[in-house]
C-alpha cells in the first residue's frame, strides 16, 4: 500500500502541475487577445480553439482532483447514519460502482475518439484532434483508478480497524 501511494503523489503531483500550467496559460492567452483585439483589431486566429481544448482539459483534471480530494459528488448523508463497519463496506460498494462507471465512460470515450474523429483531422497547430480529445478518455482513466485507490484504502481500514468516519465538516459563522 506504501508504493501505491507513493504512485497516487507522484500522479496528484503531475496533475496539479499541469492544471496550474494550463489555467496560467489559458489566462495570458485570453489576456494578449484582449488587448490585441481591442487596441489593434487583431488576433490570433489559433488562439480561440486552442483556448476551448484547454478548458476541457482542465475541466477534466479539476474532476480528477476534485475525485482524489473526495470533493467530488458524494452520499454524505450516510456518514451520520450508518454504523462505522458498515459504512466501511457501503463505501467500498459505492467506490466499485464508480470505478466500474468510469471505466465504461473511458472505454465509450475511447470509441468515440476512433469513430468520430478521423487521423487526419487536425485543428489548432496541425496536430491531430484526437491529442485534443484525448484527455476525455484519460480523464476517466484517472478518475477510475482513484476509485480503485479508494477501495483499497477502505479495505484496508477495515483489516487495520480503523473504523473511523470522514472528518466533520468545517463550522460556519453564518
Amino acid at each position: 500500500m506504501k508504493y501505491l501511494n507513493i504512485i497516487n503523489q507522484g500522479v496528484h503531483w503531475v496533475e496539479r502541475s499541469l492544471i496550474v500550467i494550463l489555467l496560467l496559460t489559458m489566462v495570458i492567452l485570453a489576456f494578449t487577445q484582449v488587448i490585441l483585439r481591442n487596441l489593434f483589431s487583431y488576433g490570433f486566429l489559433w488562439a480561440d480553439p486552442l483556448l476551448r481544448y484547454m478548458v476541457l482539459w482542465v475541466g477534466f483534471l479539476g474532476a480528477v482532483i476534485a475525485t482524489r480530494e473526495g470533493k467530488h459528488f458524494g452520499v454524505d448523508f450516510l456518514n451520520r447514519y450508518l454504523p462505522k463497519k458498515t459504512l466501511h463496506i457501503v463505501r467500498i460498494l459505492i467506490n466499485v460502482f464508480a470505478a466500474v462507471i468510469s471505466f465504461m465512460l473511458m472505454s465509450a470515450a475511447i470509441q468515440f475518439i476512433n469513430e468520430a474523429i478521423g487521423p487526419e483531422e487536425v485543428d489548432v497547430f496541425e496536430i491531430s484532434k484526437r491529442f485534443y480529445f484525448s484527455i476525455i478518455p484519460i480523464g476517466f482513466g484517472l478518475i477510475g483508478f482513484q476509485f480503485l485507490f479508494n477501495i483499497l484504502n477502505e479495505i484496508s481500514k477495515i483489516f487495520r480497524n480503523e473504523m473511523q468516519t470522514s472528518p466533520e465538516p468545517p463550522h460556519t459563522f453564518f
